[in-house]
């Protein structure tokens, strides 16, 4: 049977342990990110189907980001730059359009 100092032993768990909070950092961070995203989108929405596109493109980019492949991420950072503001029907279909074309969906 092998003996393991308590220095050993211990290095495992705390790295667990420091991985853990760094884990929670980030998803603190991703939580703020992603409200942050809905405030400052959501201000000058005017419109309901503006609104919940919004909403879903900051969820895409600060709850998901990291699933996101390159071409997604484009599209809804487009959304964020253009929808805000947009009331029409007309026009909210051609920002998704255009956005849809530039981020190759």
């Amino acid at each position: 049977m092998r003996k393991y100092s308590i220095r050993a032993l211990a290095l495992p768990v705390l790295i667990g342990l420091l991985g853990m909070s760094g884990a929670q950092g980030a998803l603190a961070d991703s939580q703020s990110d992603y409200e942050d995203c809905l405030l400052s989108s959501l201000r000058d929405s005017r419109n309901e189907a503006t609104s919940q596109i919004i909403k879903r493109s900051c969820y895409a980019l600060y709850q998901n980001g990291e699933m996101l492949l390159p071409r997604e991420r484009n599209y809804n950072l487009c959304i964020l730059q253009n929808l805000p503001g947009a009331r029409e029907p007309t026009a909210i279909s051609q920002i998704l359009s255009i956005c849809s074309r530039r981020g190759q969906l």
